[in-house]
C-alpha cells in the first residue's frame, strides 16, 4: 500500500464499476427518543434483513468511495468531505476523510484498525492516537464499572478501535439480523429497483446516545446494483444534539484479490511535528516519530 503523507486504502481499479443512478435520502421527521422493547418484525423487514445478514456474510472485504457531510444544527454549517474506506473481516479496515474545502491538503482524518490495535491521525493537529484492543477474554469479563464518568472517558478512548461496530461501517461486514432487530426499530420506507430505503430509530440506551434517527439507502437488487445488493449506498444520521451526518458510499467493490493483514497495519509519518499518542483507560503518553 503506497501511502504518500498518510494512511488511505491501496488504489484498486476493475474493469466494470458499478455506477447505480444517484439517491437522496430524504431527511426523517425529528423524532422522540424512549427506549422501548422490541416488537414483532414486520415480513417484508425480516427478508429483507435475512438477505443483508447473508451477502455481508459471504464478503470477504469491501472498498468504496466515500462522501460526508456534517452539519451542525445550531449554526447550520456544513462541512464535506471525501475518501475511500476498506474493510476486511474480521476487524480490519482503513477509512480516510479529507475535508473538501481545504486547498492544503492537511485537513484530514484517517483511521486504521486492526486485529490488536486502532490508529487515529489527525491531518490538523498533525497527531497520531494508538488505542489498543482490550483482550476478548478481558472484554467479556470485565467488572461492570459504577463510575459514570470513568464510563464515558474509557467509552471515548475505545471507539476508534470498534470503528467496524459503529454506524456506518458496521452495515457492510457486521450485519447480524438478530441482533439488529433486537437494538433497532427497522421499516421499510419505500423501495425501487436500484435501492431499498430503511427508516431506523433505536430502542436501547446506547444506541440512543449515538443517534435518534437514521434513514438507510441499501443498494437494491435490480441489474445495475446486483453485485453490490444490500451494500450501504447512502446513510442519513440524526445525531442526539441534532447535528446531522449524510454519508455516500459510491463504486462498492467486493472480494478484492490481494487484500491481506499488511494493508491495515500502522502507518508512521515522518513529517517534522507530529506526535504519536497512546491511549489506555487511564493514562496517556506521548512520543515523537522516530526518524
Amino acid at each position: 500500500m503506497y501511502v504518500p503523507r498518510c494512511p488511505q486504502p491501496a488504489p484498486v481499479v476493475i474493469s466494470d464499476p458499478v455506477s447505480p443512478p444517484a439517491t437522496q435520502v430524504e431527511e426523517p421527521a425529528k423524532p422522540k427518543t424512549a427506549e422501548k422493547p422490541a416488537e414483532p418484525v414486520a415480513p417484508l423487514v425480516a427478508e429483507h434483513l435475512k438477505a443483508w445478514e447473508e451477502k455481508t456474510a459471504a464478503l470477504t472485504n469491501v472498498r468504496a468511495e466515500v462522501g460526508l457531510t456534517r452539519t451542525d444544527n445550531v449554526s447550520q454549517k456544513s462541512t464535506a468531505y471525501s475518501g475511500q474506506v476498506l474493510c476486511m473481516k474480521p476487524n480490519c479496515a482503513v477509512l480516510r476523510l479529507n475535508n473538501a474545502a481545504d486547498k492544503t491538503g492537511t485537513d484530514y482524518e484517517a483511521y486504521i484498525c486492526n486485529e490488536t490495535a486502532a490508529y487515529w491521525y489527525s491531518g490538523l493537529a498533525k497527531t497520531v492516537t494508538e488505542f489498543r484492543r482490550p483482550p476478548a477474554d478481558q472484554a467479556a469479563d470485565a467488572v461492570p464499572d459504577d463510575n459514570p464518568v470513568r464510563r464515558w472517558w474509557r467509552s471515548r478512548l475505545h471507539e476508534p478501535a470498534q470503528l467496524l461496530q459503529r454506524i456506518p461501517l458496521q452495515f457492510f461486514t457486521r450485519v447480524k439480523a438478530s441482533e439488529l432487530q433486537e437494538r433497532l426499530d427497522i421499516s421499510v420506507y419505500k423501495t425501487d429497483e436500484n435501492y431499498i430505503y430503511l427508516d431506523i430509530k433505536p430502542r436501547l440506551g446506547k444506541d440512543q446516545h449515538e443517534f435518534k434517527h437514521l434513514r438507510l439507502a441499501l443498494y437494491g437488487t435490480g441489474p445495475a446494483t446486483a453485485k453490490v445488493a444490500y451494500l450501504p449506498a447512502q446513510v442519513y444520521v440524526l445525531k442526539p444534539n441534532d447535528d446531522t451526518e449524510v454519508w455516500k458510499f459510491t463504486n462498492p467493490q467486493v472480494d478484492l484479490p490481494g487484500v491481506e493483514p499488511k494493508h491495515f497495519q500502522y502507518v508512521e509519518i515522518k513529517e517534522e511535528g507530529w506526535k504519536l499518542f497512546k491511549a489506555d483507560g487511564s493514562t496517556s503518553e506521548t512520543e515523537e516519530p522516530k526518524p
